[in-house]
């Protein structure tokens, strides 16, 4: 057998207070050195330092899927590409200013020159996404700045308008939030705002969260629906969006209760409101969806539909204390009408990245196991007890792509890949075990999980 080490990537999950931004954080701080521009964020960057001084700081988005100080799109449907480019005075007074941001366009020669700049709402870039919205369908820039001080975000929205730079809404254009996504959640063919925000009642002085549907009207900014979220929820820790089912798109907000365990819950739109089936039917429908906390929602099989985890103990875990606690993941999909309904289960390896749906005839029958020497998951048949269930019936490991041969040569085969790193399986030369997979069983079942 084979000795490996396994050279992954670590994902820090930060869970941020009810009361502040919700997602998994990155920042630039702390690295050995920010990120190495491209030619052309060095050509606005060089553009910036013309039009605003050497002495800044570039600030860079620490969630969604814009993550770069330099935001290069189409925002005024011309042929040509705009630049947002987030950064900070170094004034050496020891005084936070705060985000400034600064429009970049081309010239007819193709340079790049400033337009203007305008400062933001805050001392950390939280987002930033672009999209087509509105009752005009523009493209608009929306920016979610954070605190340095916690509490929740504050979102600005800016439309590039007549050859300059606006606030959506002017000064009264802002809005908090403690989740912030954009989704066609109404189905018109717009994109739509959707917040979760803090909320205080006034009569006990208790504090809620409520989910908003938020629009921009005649170039206003303007709250059209509003949800309750559930109650005992004290954090919020990851947000994705996709379909319900093959009609319905939503955003699936994972959510840390105040057991300290993830749960989940659905805002999507339908009878010409928002709905949240997991606080409408909180008793039936949470304790199906609540689980230790990694265990996010999202797209396990890339159909487009998001899938809802669970777990329990595996097969022969029952009694293994949370050291030892080895889980079966159910991923579940929510149809309607307040029932969420099994798609896979099997084995989720959350530090790799991979599931592995479970087939029928495996039942309760197979367990796994890591072995002590090579940390490889290894597939048992279970015999009654978890320390004298031995047959092993498959073993996989995921390995650095260089070192993937020698692994071929010791008889596995490559199953998936992803990156430089390669999924590989090991089945038993002697196939008289019914629980065997064969090697398209084997693939048919596995998914890389983002």
């Amino acid at each position: 057998m084979l000795l490996k080490k396994l050279m992954l990537c670590s994902v820090l999950v930060s869970s941020l207070l009810l009361s502040g931004c919700t997602g998994m954080s990155f920042t630039v701080d702390g690295l050995l050195g920010a990120p190495k521009l491209t030619e052309e964020q060095s050509e606005i960057h060089e553009t910036l330092i013309e039009a605003v001084g050497g002495n800044v700081t570039l600030k860079y988005p620490r969630n969604g899927q814009n993550r770069s100080a330099f935001v290069i799109a189409d925002i005024d449907s011309e042929p040509t590409e705009e630049a947002l480019v987030f950064y900070e005075y170094n004034s050496g007074s020891g005084v936070d200013d705060g985000i400034r941001i600064n429009l970049l366009d081309k010239d007819e020669n193709g340079k790049w020159f400033s337009v203007r700049e305008l400062a933001g709402a805050g001392n950390e870039v939280d987002r930033v996404i672009i999209s087509q919205m509105g009752d005009n369908n523009k493209y608009n820039v929306l920016v979610g700045y954070q605190p340095v001080s916690g509490g929740e975000c504050t979102l600005e929205i800016y439309s590039y308008i007549d050859g300059d730079l606006k606030r959506v809404g002017g000064e009264n254009g802002s809005e908090n939030y403690s989740v912030l996504d954009t989704l066609d959640i109404n189905y018109d063919g717009y994109r739509e705002i959707v917040t979760i925000q803090k909320q205080n009642n006034a009569d006990n002085g208790m504090v809620y969260a409520k989910a908003s549907l938020l629009d921009i009207v005649g170039g206003e900014l303007v709250k059209t629906e509003g949800i309750d979220m559930c109650s005992n929820v004290t954090s919020y820790a990851n947000t994705c969006t996709g379909l319900l089912n093959n009609e319905h798109e939503a955003i699936f907000i994972d959510g840390v209760n105040a057991d300290g365990n993830l749960q989940t819950e659905v805002v999507y739109y339908r009878y010409s409101s928002l709905q949240n089936p997991m606080a409408q039917r909180s008793q039936k429908l949470l304790p199906m969806c609540t689980r230790p906390q990694g265990y996010y929602s999202t797209d396990v099989d890339s159909d487009g539909i998001v899938e809802i985890p669970s777990t329990r103990p595996m097969t022969g875990y029952e009694k293994a204390v949370s050291e030892e606690m080895v889980y079966m993941t159910t991923w579940n999909i929510y149809e309607d009408f307040y029932e969420l309904t099994e798609k896979y289960h099997g084995y989720y390896s959350i530090s790799n990245g991979y599931f592995f749906a479970f087939p029928n005839r495996w039942n309760d029958d197979v367990t796994v196991k890591r072995d002590p020497e090579t940390k490889e998951l290894v597939f048992y048949r279970f015999d009654e007890d978890i320390n004298n269930s031995n047959s092993e019936i498959m073993r996989i490991a995921v390995v650095n792509r260089k070192d993937s041969q020698a692994f071929i040569n010791d008889g596995y085969r490559l199953i998936a890949d992803k990156g430089q790193l390669d999924y590989m399986v090991k089945l038993p030369v002697d196939k008289r075990e019914q629980l065997i997979l064969t090697i398209d069983e084997v693939r048919n079942n596995f998914y890389i999980v983002d």
